[in-house]
């Protein structure tokens, strides 16, 4: 309620949303059994439409509190900077202890185990530092996950593009298993729906430049084109989907 005060909200509106949050109880349950109440002393209420809009408000100061790079994504927080010397190293663990004195400010605590360490270089001998969070050295990674797209050390796409190609094919598999016999037409639906976005998502950013990664995801939409018009002779071509 403070901060939203801040932001400008009138009084009206925020008094609105102070009953919105106070007095909720929770239980759990589990196989016909139901635990008793709790209170519940801080969060938003989960599925509702004002929550997600109130948890950023929540958390929009973070940046504020360093001077190194930070972007924020719903729950997701990603703080970076470039580093030429050691100077670099040791702003970037101050910044991390000011993130540190955020969360005992606001009682909203990172998930130490969810948290890494990438360095993005090809360089033969990088600088290395070992950051710490909570008083825990936090662990350096090769590669990780972040919204959806696989981001490596060497800036390269071959981890991004085999995921989510192993994935469409799974999907795919899935789909010819359960539409044996379905229609050209319902087939080709069911792939665009299914198995193209996951190859096609963010692409954008990752767009494959090497001549394995192209073919990677080319022999999705061939096997798709053939499961579609039913065409597995190899010598029949087959016209890709667009």
């Amino acid at each position: 309620m403070f901060k939203l005060s801040n932001y400008g909200i009138d009084k009206f509106t925020l008094g609105w949303i102070q009953d919105f949050l106070n007095n909720r109880q929770q239980c759990v349950v589990l196989e016909g059994e139901k635990s008793g109440f709790i209170n519940v002393t801080s969060g938003v209420p989960q599925g509702s439409v004002l929550g997600p809009v109130l948890f950023l408000a929540f958390i929009n100061d973070l940046p504020n509190c360093k001077k190194s790079k930070v972007r924020l994504f719903a729950d997701d927080t990603v703080i970076y900077l470039v580093i030429k010397s050691l100077d670099d190293c040791v702003q970037l663990q101050e910044d991390l202890q000011s993130l540190e004195k955020w969360e005992k400010d606001w009682k909203l605590e990172f998930n130490i185990a969810k948290c890494n360490v990438l360095r993005f270089t090809r360089r033969l001998e990088p600088i290395i530092f070992s950051y710490t969070l909570h008083g825990c050295c936090l662990e350096a990674i090769d590669t990780t996950k972040y919204l959806g797209v696989y981001l490596s050390k060497d800036l390269r796409w071959n981890d991004h593009v085999r995921h989510i190609t192993n994935k469409a094919n799974k999907t795919l598999g899935f789909l010819k298993r359960n539409l044996k016999h379905c229609s050209i037409t319902t087939k080709e639906k069911a792939y665009k729906a299914l198995v193209r976005p996951t190859v096609e998502y963010c692409s954008s950013v990752w767009d494959c430049y090497t001549a394995k990664n192209i073919v990677q995801v080319e022999m999705v939409q061939r096997r798709a084109a053939r499961w579609v018009l039913s065409r597995y002779n190899r010598q029949d071509g087959v016209c890709l989907i667009c």
